[in-house]
């Protein structure tokens, strides 16, 4: 590009040493070698805009390259963008799937925990119950040996003397005495029989 503007330079030069010599000739002569000149003048500007135009054309074709790699590399960073937007969603997706399997399982292991709650309360309830009876039973069991041992005390210190009183024919009070021991104790064994 460079040898084409100086060799333009150089013929432009030529030209106008051929035309200033010749300047005593004719008028028509005169009027060609003005044009000459002219034309000269204006193929010379013509090729130093053209070599403006070309170096810049090569500025521009080098930033156009430099845009296009740019849109490439948005383009594909779209892409990517939109892969992992789309990749997102997915997660998003699963974990409200994820979400949804832990909730219906904690309302399964509340409603079991009510349950079981319940079931104790009920069971509490019937321990105490059951421990109050077991307490009565062992008072009333408590009771009948107490009274068990009162009678065989009582017939262990029986005697002869005793047994021939209770019999005495005339007034009788040894027997009704023994009669009201008995239908004591029978009241007090009847009192604390377990009853179901």
């Amino acid at each position: 590009m460079r040898t084409y503007i100086l060799l333009s330079l150089g013929i432009v030069t030529l030209g106008i040493g051929l035309v200033l010599p010749a300047q005593g000739a004719d008028p028509t002569d005169n009027r060609m070698r003005d044009a000459l000149r002219n034309a000269l003048l204006q193929a010379r500007s013509c090729e130093t805009e053209k070599a403006t135009l070309e170096a810049a054309k090569s500025e521009a074709d080098e930033v156009n390259k430099g845009l296009t790699a740019k849109v490439e590399s948005l383009t594909s960073g779209k892409t990517k963008a939109e892969k992992a937007a789309a990749g997102q969603a997915e997660e998003i997706t699963k974990l409200k799937d994820a979400l949804g399997k832990w909730q219906a399982a904690y309302q399964q292991v509340t409603e079991i925990a009510k349950k079981t709650e319940t079931e104790r309360v009920k069971l509490s309830g019937k321990s105490i119950l059951l421990q109050r009876e077991v307490e009565d039973q062992q008072r009333k069991n408590d009771a009948l040996f107490k009274t068990g041992n009162e009678i065989l005390t009582r017939y262990e210190h029986f005697g002869l003397g005793d047994a021939l009183a209770a019999k005495e024919p005339f007034v009788g009070l040894t027997r009704v005495k023994l009669q009201n021991l008995v239908q004591d104790y029978r009241d007090k064994l009847a009192d604390q029989k377990v009853k179901p």
